[in-house]
């Protein structure tokens, strides 16, 4: 009964964001696919961090990379679709490369490791003028499209591709890779004394989280038509997505997304109002909710549905 219950809150909520585009201003409308692209990044960062143990601050350098590499693709003459699956192939190469050294780093030398691989990277992309456009940054290609249809095509663009996100999770999690990823997580030595080549899913797993990342990146480049290397590899957007994986429950399959939602919202709200002290007070909120709920909303909000119940039984066992 539950899980019916379950299955038709979710339906119901997909098919109110389904007809968003066509209820609310061209104002909701962006904000709800900044929700999704934070989403889908906050996904990719939960499956580094809340099954794989690894806590990467510079995943955002996948972010930048998606986009760079859509942006040169596209200007070369590139369709988007070829040009997004060169950013992956371009981060799937970075994670590989630097996978092996990276990975075998744990706790805040990993952290720091991928800020450093993001600062690299950010100022090759800087650097490399002819490429890149240097500081001038990448313009995309116009699309012949009227303002409220492209921001209908990229709000379901950034839709489908969370629930992409959510759906691979899913897959994964229920896959013998689940298995080791969490196993690994729990204790790599043992681990690896069970057969498990840690080497191979650590390295699979920052690659499927890069990828999702990229075409996230690739996305939100065209969407704005411009980017610039301050914009796509600000490593705020990773400390953002950590916050926001946190705050909706790490280690679960929609605590990211509701992460998302109630952060962005949140401080979209606080922003409008508390202009100058926006950071101050979205900061003390962040706070206290991890305080007072250390393993997210999500998982806060399921044990305190759970003792309700439990305590309506005592109660009426005791009647």
């Amino acid at each position: 009964m539950n899980m019916r219950k379950s299955t038709i809150s979710i339906l119901l909520i997909l098919a109110v964001l389904v007809a968003m585009p066509w209820i609310v201003s061209g104002y909701w409308i962006r904000l709800l696919t900044t929700v999704f692209m934070f989403a889908v990044i906050a996904k990719s960062i939960d499956l580094m961090m809340g099954y794989l143990g690894y806590v990467p601050f510079g995943h955002v350098v996948f972010f930048g990379l998606g986009a760079y590499s859509a942006g040169i693709g596209m200007s070369n003459g590139f369709p988007f679709i070829l040009a997004i699956l060169l950013g992956i192939l371009v981060s799937s190469a970075v994670c590989i490369l630097f996978g092996t050294p990276v990975l075998r780093l744990r706790g805040h030398y990993f952290a720091v490791a991928t800020i450093g691989l993001n600062g690299a990277l950010m100022a090759i992309a800087l650097n490399a003028t002819g490429l890149t456009g240097g500081a001038m940054g990448i313009i995309f290609p116009v699309i012949p499209l009227p303002p409220h249809l492209i921001n209908k095509v990229f709000y379901f663009a950034m839709f489908a591709l969370m629930l992409t996100a959510i759906g691979i999770n899913i897959l994964i999690l229920r896959s013998r890779m689940g298995f080791a990823i969490r196993s690994i997580k729990s204790n790599e030595d043992a681990a690896r004394s069970l057969g498990i080549n840690t080497t191979f899913y650590k390295t699979a797993t920052w690659v499927i989280s890069a990828s999702l990342t990229s075409i996230a990146g690739a996305v939100y480049g065209y969407w704005m038509s411009y980017i610039s290397t301050v914009d796509v590899f600000n490593v705020m957007i990773s400390v953002t997505s950590i916050l926001m994986v946190l705050l909706g429950g790490i280690g679960t399959i929609l605590g990211p997304i509701l992460g998302a939602f109630i952060f962005q919202v949140l401080s979209e709200v606080i922003w409008s109002r508390f202009l100058e002290l926006h950071s101050g007070i979205l900061g003390v909120i962040t706070i206290l909710v991890i305080l007072f709920l250390p393993r997210g909303v999500l998982t806060g909000v399921k044990e305190l549905l759970q003792d309700s119940r439990l305590r309506r039984k005592v109660v009426k066992s005791n009647e």
